[in-house]
């Protein structure tokens, strides 16, 4: 984090996560091990990132996803995809 704006960074890290951006989840995870977020921040985050994951779940979308359809602008958003 540039310029030492940690408490910045947390909020941006934490409204992302909590809309499904998993670089995000890492990305205050990583700051909490380092001593730039506290543990509620941390565990916050990560109830927000898998309600989201949860709640994105659908069996279409699954399907879709099996098919590879999308993956192009999934990648291009952040969103890790998995293999």
């Amino acid at each position: 984090v540039e310029n030492g704006n940690c408490d910045r960074a947390v909020r941006h890290f934490m409204i992302s996560a909590k809309m499904g951006r998993k670089d995000s989840l890492d990305g205050i995870k990583e700051m909490f091990a380092k001593g730039h977020a506290t543990k509620k921040q941390y565990a916050e985050a990560l109830k927000g990132y898998q309600d989201t994951v949860e709640e994105m779940k659908s069996p279409r979308r699954d399907e879709a996803v099996a098919s590879g359809y999308g993956d192009d602008l999934r990648r291009s958003q952040g969103f890790v995809l998995s293999s």
